[in-house]
């Protein structure tokens, strides 16, 4: 498959760079549990740290840096929270958790819609506490506009994973209530200013 980008020859992510607690429990679930094969592995001298690479499609690829001095995790501002429930135990839709701003929210994955179930239970039977599988649509309450079906999960140090399907073709229609399009971009930019005014 191509590049869909209008101005780079992409051929996909090459990989996605997050933290770690613990390399060995990493390399158990994302290996073990979620079979990316790990293809590479670096160690800092010292014993300063670790950075580690798991494939998986043929191009793109998830790492995992260890670092021996890392500050604590902060679920919310770093990465969002693990919050399958709401304040009265009730399932929320999604992880609705919130994220400051800079922060990575979540890592989707895209996998094949009539595999979702199976998936699900997969990851049950390896000891992994999951979502129920979520509708999206652009009501947001399950309907015929339903465009993506997703399950919730999260790895040992807490950072939230999404095995997602697209349910229908996307048309231009599924693009409205936007800011101004990217396209414009260009008249929004001034040289030597980060800035872009909407």
């Amino acid at each position: 498959m191509g590049s869909s980008s209008s101005k780079f020859e992409i051929k996909g992510y090459n990989h996605i760079a997050l933290t770690c607690s613990d390399m060995q429990k990493t390399v158990d679930f994302y290996e073990g549990v979620l079979g990316f094969p790990l293809v590479k592995t670096l160690e800092y001298p010292g014993g300063r740290g670790q950075h580690f690479f798991f494939q998986i499609t043929e191009d793109d690829g998830i790492a995992f840096f260890w670092f021996a001095a890392a500050a604590a995790p902060q679920p919310g501002v770093s990465v969002a929270p693990w919050q399958p429930f709401d304040d009265e135990g009730r399932p929320v839709r999604g992880v609705s958790g919130v994220a400051a701003k800079d922060a990575m929210h979540h890592l989707s994955f895209d996998v094949p819609l009539e595999e979702m179930d199976e998936y699900r239970a997969r990851l049950q039977a390896a000891g992994i506490e999951v979502t129920e599988i979520v509708s999206h649509s652009d009501n947001h309450q399950g309907s015929e506009a339903e465009c993506m079906r997703s399950l919730y999960f999260h790895d040992p140090d807490g950072t939230v994973l999404e095995f997602s399907a697209w349910s229908r073709d996307l048309t231009a229609d599924d693009v409205r209530d936007a800011p101004a399009r990217a396209e414009d971009a260009a008249a929004r930019l001034q040289p030597g200013v980060l800035a872009v005014t909407i």
